[in-house]
């Protein structure tokens, strides 16, 4: 199936968001949709769960599922547990505030062929009088009919942006006798080479000696640019590629996709043919043809890059998932059982995966906990993280002081140049109580008993920034019934619709009253309909005491 027709078949969701526009095509049986990197349709906001939704195929067309969601999907405006989609049904997943997503289906129209470049051609000719100068035998105009049936059938036949790329540069240099050509596609902005040909079909390299005013003149009056005779042009006979390679006859044309008449096209890239031999000449009908040629290659070109920037974004997506589902492992961890403290923790990543972790580690006489903060987010920050988390976890096991192994991460971090720094927190708690601690430039960890919620502010720089940095870790006594709450930033500049933070304040009041559970749920009703910004890790202490130590 060539992409032209493969863009056509299945349909989308159609989205908006800071990046740009996109799609998301359904041209599998079922997708599922949620937070987790392992969905089809990874939506990294807070409101969203793991897995919030499913779309599958039925006999109806395609059914919308909630999978239990904590804050519901909606199909235009109204929350559902399982809908029919219809053509222009506007889904949100977790709030009324979310990316609204548009179900788009091919419709008749898009469906039914493309008005052949024959019958185009047919309705050019017969406006063309004889009395404009440009009347041909009859034989001509079969001729160039024969030539335009040959070029669609041969373009429609190419799948690969190389293959239409070909054709079309293979038609372009026979109709106009170029002596070679050049296909230029549009990449950030810049004409980047794709393809270029000589006219026996040999591969040209290089794109040094074209004519660089031709391909801006051509841009900017967004129509086509042609020279039959550079020699009788004034100002193009003084064009420094023209003379150095001794250019006669340009023509460019740019490749646009034309979205709708009221909608600007979209500029694609470039066709551009010359020669140095002598002057050409095009007539009305040779100049509709190359026209008409270069809008059908536009056209599948656009298609094809379409199709294929959905497989590399669903490869993209397939390699995150796996990248994720290693991460998850790494960082997954089972928390200690104690005599003498309950601890609980939870790591909600703003991507997929994310540059927050936390371990803990029990030994005979103690128990050692970690919460760190890699700088930056996805896949960078996560490597690190899980760098960092085993060097702490191999230290700890070997029963290193705090501060050796801040002072190890920070050299580590400095001499390796990975351009990372983090933040973070170790704990270590003993049965009597005596809890030391040493803070990196992280959140202060919080102390929540029945006077109230305190700070300990003891604190050391940052590790990663200071190669001579040094360290100093604290010591606190905690009483039964005392707790030890630790976060990340994320958690206190959560942002809500109006800019406004979560907050140390609101934090305190939450935590004073519930746990890690009920702190997330506060979170994502603060953050509702705001895409979270940064990971939300949080790990909670709950401290006994040693008369129930065994």
């Amino acid at each position: 199936m060539c992409p032209a027709t493969l863009s056509r078949s299945f349909p989308v969701l159609a989205y908006s968001d800071g990046s740009g526009e996109h799609t998301f095509m359904l041209s599998t049986e079922s997708a599922t949709i949620g937070r987790l990197g392992d969905q089809d349709l990874v939506l990294p906001d807070s409101y969203v769960s793991r897995r919030h939704a499913l779309i599958r195929r039925v006999d109806a067309g395609y059914e919308l599922l909630d999978r239990g969601s904590t804050h519901g999907t909606y199909v235009n405006g109204a929350r559902v547990e399982r809908a029919v989609l219809r053509a222009g049904d506007i889904v949100q997943f977790g709030s009324l505030s979310a990316v609204k997503f548009r179900f788009d289906v091919p419709s008749i129209d898009e469906s039914r062929p493309h008005p052949s470049l024959a019958d185009e051609l047919l309705t050019a000719m017969a406006v063309f009088s004889p009395s404009m100068g440009d009347a041909r035998p009859a034989v001509r105009e079969m001729e160039q009919l024969s030539f335009l049936i040959s070029a669609a059938r041969e373009l429609n036949s190419g799948g690969a942006i190389t293959d239409i790329l070909r054709v079309l540069l293979q038609s372009a240099i026979k109709l106009t006798g170029a002596e070679r050509g050049f296909v230029f596609l549009r990449e950030q902005g810049e004409m980047t080479l794709a393809l270029g040909l000589r006219a026996d079909g040999t591969p040209v390299d290089e794109d040094s000696t074209v004519s660089r005013r031709a391909m801006q003149k051509a841009i900017a009056s967004e129509s086509k640019f042609s020279l039959s005779d550079t020699l009788a042009d004034d100002s193009a006979s003084a064009w420094a590629s023209v003379v150095a390679n001794s250019i006669r006859s340009i023509y460019c044309i740019p490749l646009r996709k034309h979205v709708s008449p009221a909608e600007p096209s979209r500029l694609l890239g470039l066709l551009y043919l010359d020669s140095q031999i002598g002057s050409g000449h095009l007539t009305e009908i040779d100049h509709q043809v190359l026209e008409m040629v270069a809008a059908e290659a536009a056209t599948l070109l656009d298609n094809a890059l379409m199709a294929e920037a959905e497989i590399k974004a669903r490869r993209a997506a397939e390699e995150l998932a796996v990248a994720a589902k290693i991460h998850s492992s790494l960082m997954s961890i089972t928390l200690p059982t104690l005599p003498y403290a309950v601890m609980h923790a939870r790591t909600v990543p703003c991507l997929a995966i994310g540059g927050d972790f936390f371990d803990a580690i029990a030994l005979d006489d103690c128990v050692y906990v970690v919460i760190a903060d890699v700088s930056g987010k996805g896949v960078p920050a996560a490597i690190v993280a899980a760098t960092l988390q085993g060097i702490i976890h191999s230290q700890l096991l070997t029963r290193q002081s705090l501060v050796d192994i801040a002072d190890l991460v920070n050299r580590f971090l400095c001499t390796r140049n990975v351009d990372k720094y983090a933040t973070m927190i170790m704990l270590k708690l003993c049965p009597d109580g005596t809890l030391e601690y040493l803070n990196c430039g992280h959140v202060p960890p919080m102390l929540v008993n029945s006077s109230g919620v305190t700070r300990l502010e003891e604190y050391n720089l940052i590790v990663g920034l200071i190669p001579g940095a040094t360290y100093e870790s604290a010591v606190c006594h905690l009483k039964p019934g005392d707790r030890i709450l630790l976060t990340t930033d994320g958690v206190t500049e959560a942002e809500n619709l109006s800019r406004e933070m979560f907050g140390d304040e609101r934090l305190d009041s939450v935590a004073a009253s519930g746990g890690i559970d009920t702190i997330l749920d506060q979170l994502a009703e603060f953050q509702r309909g705001v895409q979270a910004q940064d990971d939300w890790t949080l790990f909670d202490i709950r401290y006994h005491g040693p008369a129930t130590a065994n």
